[in-house]
């Protein structure tokens, strides 16, 4: 689709473009970038490789980026040095220029694709709207959402082309970002918990789902910054190869991401099999697994080794070979070297059902064979995930005719690799897993 090119300029006669492809801002003049959408993004281009291709003169300029697809694209290239972008916010209108500081260059004909905007409109402090690849806010420390730690603004710094230009980097520039945020009480007021002065940076990762960072020991990990200065955290330095698009600002007492990728339990012809996957690990002893009847009573049944220290993936399972004539359900406890135990909440699985005969397999990658032996006529819902636990497919509707039933499911975006095959109603829930190879 057309990119739409869309700039307010806002006191125009102390806003141009100087020789070398400067544009030069000066004394409080404007630049506001409206209105871009996915795919017909407003973008204002600065074809420049050095760091002066953004000036601003005299009490200063700004530059306000209103949305996720409101976009300065900055053609940077092979360049290094200090990169500054005038971001002003719109409630307060106070200044907050980002900087990116390129220490070693990229390789290629790349450039940097940057918005800054603020969310939680009014007195609210939940953080929405999110950008579009996140799916959550979720606490460290187990918590569904520690939005309230966060300040209400999201910076976007993408270095893979999103506007699909085909001007990529082979390989990303080392920056060192610094990040000035807004003080107006709308930003980190309303209801929110954070001390500015304990402010990290951290990254989404929108193919895992997670927040770069966990806390364990006492010690925030994998958020980067030092917040001591108000409305400055400075001295961001990811990782070579993991400049993720999306940022914002936490508290580094209550992080945002999640070592815990998924935990997920279903039913085997040998017992309920809980299988668990963490995105890293800190002194990781080991995990506990604890079981109830009723979702408040529960016993340890088993307990397995953690991998001590990783920056990898780690999967884990058990298999409870008691099974479960009715609803039952599981919560894994994560316990460090040095004693300190957290549990994940709970999760809950439906009675392995006798008289359903479910059955699961792949004549082909395209095509998936669902056989369904049924006591009673019902509706169902299909949704296929892919290993990691994440949705692939949007909901298919299923009528299921008492007695035996064989569906044909064709789609074309499957590929080699391990998917859960889940078929659910009000009443009932059956999951198989489906191996194409």
């Amino acid at each position: 689709m057309k990119k739409l090119y869309f700039v307010l300029f806002s006191l125009i006669s102390l806003v141009f473009f100087a020789q070398n492809n400067a544009l030069v801002i000066n004394n409080d003049a404007f630049i506001v970038i409206n209105a871009g959408t996915v795919g017909d993004e407003a973008v204002l281009v600065v074809n420049q490789s050095h760091p002066n291709g953004i000036v601003t003169t005299g009490t200063g300029g700004n530059i306000i980026t209103n949305g996720e697809f409101d976009y300065i694209k900055w053609n940077n290239g092979t360049g290094t040095g200090n990169y500054t972008v005038p971001f002003t916010a719109r409630t307060g209108m106070n200044k907050m220029p980002l900087s990116i500081n390129i220490t070693g260059a990229g390789v290629g004909a790349g450039y940097m694709a940057l918005s800054s905007w603020e969310v939680s409109p009014g007195p609210a402090f939940n953080n929405q709207p999110w950008p579009s690849e996140v799916v959550h806010m979720a606490g460290a420390n187990g918590q569904a959402d520690v939005s309230e730690y966060a300040v209400d603004r999201f910076w976007i710094i993408d270095v893979r082309d999103p506007l699909g230009t085909g001007q990529t980097f082979t390989t990303f520039p080392t920056p060192t970002l610094t990040f000035n945020y807004n003080l107006h009480p709308d930003e980190i007021g309303g209801g929110n918990m954070l001390a500015t002065n304990n402010l990290g940076a951290q990254q989404y990762d929108g193919v895992q789902d997670k927040w770069f960072g966990w806390f364990t020991g006492g010690i925030p990990n994998g958020i980067y910054g030092n917040g001591n200065i108000p409305g400055v955290v400075s001295g961001v330095n990811p990782p070579a190869g993991t400049w993720y698009r999306t940022w914002t600002l936490a508290d580094m007492s209550e992080p945002l991401p999640v070592t815990m990728n998924f935990i997920n339990g279903t039913c085997e012809s040998n017992g309920i099999v809980i299988e668990w996957q963490t995105a890293s690990e800190l002194n990781n002893d080991y995990f506990e697994i604890h079981k109830s009847q009723n979702g408040y009573d529960f016993e340890k049944i088993a307990s397995i080794n953690g991998n001590g220290s990783s920056s990898q993936t780690q999967n884990y399972s058990y298999i409870d070979e008691a099974g479960a004539n009715s609803q039952v359900y599981y919560k894994i406890a994560q316990v460090d070297t040095d004693g300190n135990t957290k549990f994940y909440d709970p999760i809950q699985v439906n009675p392995c059902e006798s008289e359903n005969g479910f059955n699961v397999y792949a004549p082909n990658l395209k095509e998936i064979t669902i056989e369904l032996t049924s006591s009673f006529d019902a509706e169902y819902e299909l949704i296929i995930y892919d290993a990691l636990g994440k949705q692939i497919t949007t909901p298919r509707q299923l009528s299921a005719k008492q007695g035996f039933n064989r569906f044909e499911i064709q789609d074309e975006n499957l590929a080699f690799g391990t998917y859960m095959i889940t078929l659910f109603n009000d009443h009932n829930k059956l999951t198989k897993k489906l191996i194409l190879r």
